[in-house]
C-alpha cells in the first residue's frame, strides 16, 4: 500500500436527514369566538413573532376566563402546527491497518451539520403577553464528535 493511499484511500462518508412536520397546536382550555380558519396565517406571513392570527377570536382578557367548565373547544387542530424540525447528521470513517492483527478506525460525526435552527412551538396561552410568539429553539446547535478505536 503507498503512503498517499493509507492516508487519502478508503475513507466512507455516510449520513442521516431528518424531515419532520410540526406538531398540531392545541389552545388549551380557551374561549374562541371566531371562526378557526381564520387562525392559520399563510406560510409568507408567518415569522417567530407572529405565528398564527392572534386576533381570529381569542378572548385574551385573563379575568374573563373559565376557571371550570366542559370544555368545548378542539384539543388540537390539524391544520394548525408548530414549525417544522430539519436536521443533517454527516459521518466520516476510515480504517487503518496497522499491523496484520492491529488496526485503527478514525470517526468523526458531526450533527446538525447545517448548523440548522430549529424553533420551538409558539405560545398558545391567549392570556400571555407572547401569545402568537416563538421565544426558544428546540434541538441543539452543530455538534462535533471524534473516535479512534484500536482493535488488536
Amino acid at each position: 500500500m503507498t503512503p498517499a493511499n493509507f492516508i487519502l484511500g478508503g475513507w466512507q462518508l455516510s449520513g442521516i436527514v431528518i424531515r419532520q412536520a410540526g406538531v398540531p397546536l392545541g389552545f388549551g382550555d380557551t374561549i374562541f369566538n371566531g371562526t378557526i380558519e381564520d387562525i392559520v396565517l399563510p406560510k409568507d406571513q408567518r415569522s417567530a413573532d407572529h405565528w398564527f392570527n392572534v386576533n381570529a377570536g381569542f378572548n385574551r382578557n385573563s379575568s374573563q376566563q373559565y376557571s371550570n367548565h366542559l370544555r368545548s373547544f378542539p384539543l388540537r387542530f390539524s391544520g394548525i402546527r408548530a414549525p417544522g424540525q430539519a436536521s443533517w447528521d454527516l459521518n466520516l470513517m476510515k480504517q487503518f491497518a496497522i499491523r496484520e492483527r492491529v488496526k485503527m478506525q478514525f470517526r468523526a460525526e458531526v450533527y446538525n451539520a447545517l448548523n440548522h435552527t430549529n424553533l420551538s412551538s409558539p405560545n398558545t396561552s391567549p392570556t400571555s403577553s407572547t401569545f402568537g410568539m416563538i421565544t426558544g429553539t428546540d434541538g441543539d446547535a452543530r455538534n462535533w464528535q471524534f473516535a479512534l478505536k484500536l482493535t488488536f
